[in-house]
């Protein structure tokens, strides 16, 4: 009994040594400088440009995210076989590659000295320095993300049900739309919190392809590292403060809807 107590006290004390710390580094850069400062750049146009163009382009990468994603979610948790396995493979790569070489392979791909980019640029579609080429950037990043919540939701589900619904002469199209979504929307909507979350707060893949063109291309993360190279710590603690009330606000939305889909 107590080799147990010291060993919850171990435990315990480790937990919460990471969280004092994390707390620490991250509450640390409101140290830096005058709230009277910060809420002073807050005031900025600038600043929200860069915040409302991220919300937008986080806003379309969700709604791209549930278009493309609820099916391939379909197929990994219903139809398994080799090319799913291969499809989940191609989906999943993103989150074990860094996305600065994401972002370098779309913005090479995509250029206009290769063929596939001139064969887009001819025909007036450009991705590269654009609001589009972000959106495509930051939906491979952030689609695995929604994918996997999204099939362990559609994992839990009671296969019974599904067959029963088959029995009854349910099409795929009814047992889709009326039984799986419904059933998993917890999931759904943890999913794209997540999703959102990432697309908002991605950096290194964006800065690739965006080229950084103020109020065009220039997200609220690239504005950070912007104002951050150029020795204006309180602008960009603004706009990091405000990210950080994003994240925290998409991280509450996720756990709380990821644990009912759990339950």
């Amino acid at each position: 009994m107590k080799k147990n107590k010291i060993f919850d006290i171990i435990i315990f004390f480790v937990a919460f040594s990471f969280f004092i710390v994390l707390i620490a580094l991250l509450s640390g850069i409101f140290f830096q400088t005058s709230f009277a400062l910060i809420f002073k750049e807050l005031t900025r146009s600038g600043l929200w440009n860069a915040i409302f163009l991220s919300v937008k382009i986080s806003i379309a990468v969700i709604l791209i995210n549930m278009l493309i994603g609820i099916p391939v979610a379909y197929i990994l948790s219903f139809k398994k076989s080799k090319a799913s396995f291969f499809l989940d493979l191609v989906s999943t790569l993103p989150l074990t590659t860094s996305p600065l070489v994401v972002g370098f392979a779309i913005l090479i791909t995509l250029g206009p000295l290769n063929p596939v980019g001139k064969f887009l640029v001819d025909r007036g579609i450009r991705f590269v320095f654009t609001a589009q080429g972000i959106i495509l950037v930051q939906l491979i990043i952030s689609f695995p993300f929604f994918v996997n919540i999204l099939k362990e939701s559609f994992d839990s589900i009671n296969r019974r049900m599904i067959d029963l619904a088959k029995t009854l002469g349910a099409s795929s199209f009814d047992i889709l739309f009326k039984i799986i979504l419904p059933v998993s929307i917890n999931g759904l909507i943890a999913g794209a919190a997540m999703s959102w979350s990432r697309s908002m707060g991605e950096y290194a893949a964006t800065q690739m392809v965006s080229g950084v063109i103020p109020n065009l291309t220039e997200t609220a993360p690239i504005k950070v590292f912007v104002k951050t190279s150029y020795g204006n710590y309180p602008a960009a603690i603004a706009i990091a403060s405000i990210l950080m009330i994003f994240s925290l606000i998409s991280l509450s939305i996720f756990k709380l809807f990821y644990y009912r889909s759990k339950r």
